[in-house]
């Protein structure tokens, strides 16, 4: 781990003014078997509300496990949309996806989108756009969502009718993100 970021949510806090005690608290913890526990991020002074914290960690720790430990918010309940950890694992990106196609359905604003399964991915990231060299819309995906076939699909249902698209696929693991598949014309 690298950097870790919680998230925290509003879950009928019944505030909605500033006041001395609306601040957030807490100790983020860390294990590699889930029994011994070393803190490695504490909010500091000033006592401040937030919607979320974000600690850079000054080296990276190795974990499996992470914990928080709770001290303080002000409000009814303690509602944390995520947490989210970063870093890499040991090993290496997966490949780059092969054989992407994509095709536009009879509607217009629907299309699916092909490509080889890679082996070690964890995800698939779809990224698209109407220009090739302008992919800035991505839907994101698990390979457990896909089933276990040696093709990965997708439906998109998202596109402008009358207009053109192009796709490539990038695949990740917990040691990083494959090199961006050629970009290819739906069509």
């Amino acid at each position: 781990m690298r950097a870790v970021q919680v998230n925290f949510a509003d879950y009928k806090s019944g505030r909605f003014a500033d006041a001395p005690d609306i601040y957030t608290e807490f100790e983020l913890q860390s294990s590699a078997d889930g029994q011994t526990w070393s803190k490695i991020a504490k909010t500091e002074l000033p006592q401040r509300d937030r919607p979320n914290a974000y600690f850079e960690l000054d080296r990276p720790v190795r974990a499996r496990f992470i914990r928080y430990v709770h001290e303080h918010v002000g409000a009814a309940n303690l509602a944390i949309s995520d947490i989210r950890i970063f870093g890499n694992a040991d090993g290496s990106a997966p490949a780059t996806p092969a054989r992407v196609f994509g095709s536009r359905h009879s509607d217009q604003r629907d299309a699916t989108i092909r490509w080889a399964k890679v082996p070690g991915a964890i995800g698939y990231n779809i990224r698209f756009g109407i220009r090739p060299d302008r992919l800035t819309l991505t839907h994101q995906l698990w390979a457990d969502e896909l089933g276990s076939g040696a093709t990965m699909t997708k439906e998109l249902r998202s596109l402008n009718a009358g207009v053109p698209y192009w796709v490539a696929v990038e695949a990740f693991n917990e040691s990083g993100v494959s090199k961006l598949s050629p970009v290819r014309q739906i069509r």
